[in-house]
């Protein structure tokens, strides 16, 4: 029996939907192979609740539990934590030092990955087409004619370092995109403005399934609302999903293909998703990439996996195998 540290929660505004995502995955787990605690993780408050609501606190100098006078020592840790600390690299790092193993990218992906405009950068050196952007500070100044000649209207204002599109805002006008950078500089220190590229929204899960890294599928993101925000992804009605896409056979492989190769080439472990848009030359560009993805009942990965016939169970006893089989030389998965 193994036992599993669950992460869930977190500093952002995807707390709830990280609950969501770990109460999906600890319902998948095999409890006759892991034993899990469901460790909520809120600023400095790592907490652990059991069925009689009685809290325990982690102690973060060693990262276990102490229950009624039984310490817990942890064999590995499962992060499903969208946004900070979860997905930005930090947790990564503070189970590095620990020497403790966990699912997902290593802490230099998580922070690459998580910072929109870097990851961009990376992106476009991999050969993957990126939509024209500009990167600004919170000090910086902000030439608007030079941005709009750059970046066009409308154009979209995003926070580098936040997930489920919290703080993005399509502006349509030099009024709208002023407000929309004030917006953004409210949620972090740097935005990142990009053009916008018409066309269909199409993501692909990776993941390394039985030692292959493998593109599980293409799905489309049909939104009823302007574009793919916070609302359209996690409220019931605004959002169809398509899997597999309805899409040619040599768009799927190229979709595909560049899926593989970012998750190879940026060094990502476990499962990520990977978004682009598909513009009306039927060309492929790359939007964003998602280490740790939704795993609710209403997200794409479960839904791709589904369509390989891939069991939840064993995926997520997959990723958990793979990481404590690691513990001797500790890389993670």
């Amino acid at each position: 029996m193994k036992l599993v540290a669950l992460l869930a929660g977190g500093n952002s505004g995807e707390h709830e939907i990280s609950l969501k995502t770990a109460s999906n995955i600890q319902n998948q787990l095999d409890v006759t192979q892991f034993e899990t605690y469901l460790i909520i993780v809120k600023g400095n408050n790592w907490v652990y609740t059991d069925v009689t609501g009685e809290q325990f606190f982690v102690n973060k100098d060693n990262f276990s539990l102490t229950i009624h006078g039984k310490q817990i020592i942890f064999d590995v840790a499962f992060i499903a934590i969208h946004g900070d600390p979860g997905e930005n690299g930090k947790l990564q790092g503070y189970f590095d030092m620990q020497n403790i193993p966990y699912t997902g990218c290593d802490s230099f992906c998580s922070a690459l990955t998580f910072n929109k405009y870097f990851c961009n950068i990376a992106v476009k050196n991999c050969g993957v087409p990126i939509s024209p952007s500009l990167h600004f500070y919170k000090n910086d100044t902000v030439l608007y004619d030079e941005v709009i000649a750059h970046c066009g209207l409308p154009c979209f204002v995003k926070p580098c370092n936040s997930g489920s599109s919290v703080g993005v805002t399509k502006a349509h006008s030099q009024e709208e995109l002023e407000t929309a950078i004030r917006l953004a500089f409210e949620i972090d220190n740097q935005v990142m403005i990009e053009r916008f590229i018409p066309g269909r929204e199409l993501t692909c899960g990776v993941a390394t399934w039985q030692g292959k890294v493998t593109a599980l599928a293409v799905t489309e993101v049909k939104s009823k609302k302007e574009y793919y925000d916070f609302e359209a992804k996690y409220t019931p009605g605004f959002l169809e999903l398509v899997t597999p896409a309805e899409i040619d056979k040599k768009t799927e492989e190229t979709v595909k293909n560049y899926s593989e190769t970012i998750y190879k080439r940026l060094g990502c472990k476990g499962v990520v998703r990977i978004d682009f848009i598909l513009n009306p030359l039927n060309e492929c560009v790359f939007l964003e990439i998602n280490t740790i993805p939704g795993q609710t009942a209403m997200s794409i990965i479960p839904k791709q996996l589904a369509y390989n016939n891939i069991p939840l169970g064993e995926f997520y006893s997959q990723l958990l195998d793979v990481r404590v089989s690691s513990v001797a030389h500790p890389m993670p998965f």
